[in-house]
Order: C-alpha cells, then structure tokens, then sequence
C-alpha cells in the first residue's frame, strides 16, 4: 500500500427489527446480578461485519448479499464507509483500546431511507434512537481473537448508562468486561478483543 493512501474501512452493522431477545435477556442479568447493574438504564446490540482496503472480491453489495451476514426479514443495517484509523482489527487486536471517535464513518447504503445522509443519526437508530437526558452511551465494539479475514465480524453493543465522563467509561467497561463473578457479561477478555467509547 502506499504510505501516501489512507485505507479505508467498510463496516455493515444490523440490527433487530423486533425485539433483540439477547440484548433484552442480558440487560435483566446485568441490572439483577452485576455490581453497579441498577445504574444500567439500556442496552442495544448491531451485529457488526468489518473488511478494510478492496479485500480480495468483497464490497458492500457482497456483504448485503451473504446471508450468513445480513437477513433483509430480521435486520435493519447500515453500510458505513470512513479512513481507518490506526492498522486493520485483524493486524492489531489489542484488548480495551478506544473506539475511533469517526467510526463507523459516513453512510454507504441503508434500509432506513429517511437517514441515509446522517450517518450519526443512522448509527444511534440503530443502537436503539436517542438517549436520555442524564445518560450516556457507552458504545463497546468485541470480536473473538484470531479471526483470519478478510471480513471481520463482532458485536457492537451500546450501554446506555446512568453517570457522566470518566465516571460512565469506567461503568460501561466494569459492566461489560467479564473479569470477575459479578463483573462484566458481554466480553470474555480471554477470548476477545474490545474497543471501547463513551459517545
């Protein structure tokens, strides 16, 4: 590649039509058994399917077009293209770094017509529409380590917390981040990487 272009990352995110039974059935676990859980007001989840560069025969048409990745009866979806920030996920997979403040990019394609020229309002419809005042939404990308590509695929969660700053950060992190029995259900750091922003 040349030092001069700067890759780009193409990402396909879906989420449920109807009720997301395993985002709804994890928010119940973490408000009843995780410590800090009661400070949980939301949680939404988007399937996440990620390539960077022209990966050998994939572009978005092809990744709308695998069912394995898209179901048009299930999913809504977003197509996002933007610069990557930073080497491929599946080059660097390194544990509890900061999600992009740009990622997903701006909108390629969607199913949700009236935001297909807003890619922040597209991206928060997406993880469940506006957030309530006094929360912030803490947006948590994980995907199993030793993925070989060229698509990479993981679950983008949204926790939508009760605190402020640092202080949300730390609880969205605590909340997901399974590192102790009555902390974290959402990632094994064993097995996965994250990223990880308060938006």
């Amino acid at each position: 590649m040349n030092p001069m272009t700067v890759e780009t990352q193409t990402t396909l995110l879906t989420s449920h039509k109807g009720v997301d039974l395993h985002a709804a059935s994890a928010l119940l676990v973490m408000k009843e058994r995780l410590a800090g859980g009661e400070l949980l007001a939301n949680l939404f989840r988007c399937e996440l399917h990620t390539f960077w560069g022209e990966a050998a025969g994939w572009d978005a048409a092809r990744l709308l077009a695998t069912g394995r990745y898209f179901n048009p009866n299930k999913h809504h979806y977003g197509v996002f293209c933007g610069p990557a920030e930073g080497p491929s996920w599946l080059v660097d997979a390194t544990a509890g770094r900061v999600l992009p403040a740009a990622w997903p990019g701006a909108v390629h394609e969607t199913d949700l017509e009236p935001l297909r020229h807003d890619s922040t309002g597209l991206y928060g419809a997406l993880l469940g529409g506006p957030v309530a005042d006094g929360c912030t939404p803490i947006d948590i990308v994980g995907f199993p380590f030793g993925q070989t590509g060229p698509v990479l695929s993981g679950v983008l969660w949204r926790l939508v917390v009760r605190a402020d700053g640092d202080d949300a950060a730390a609880l969205g992190e605590k909340l997901a981040v399974a590192r102790q029995r009555k902390q974290g259900l959402l990632i094994n750091p064993h097995m996965e990487c994250w990223f990880a922003t308060a938006r």
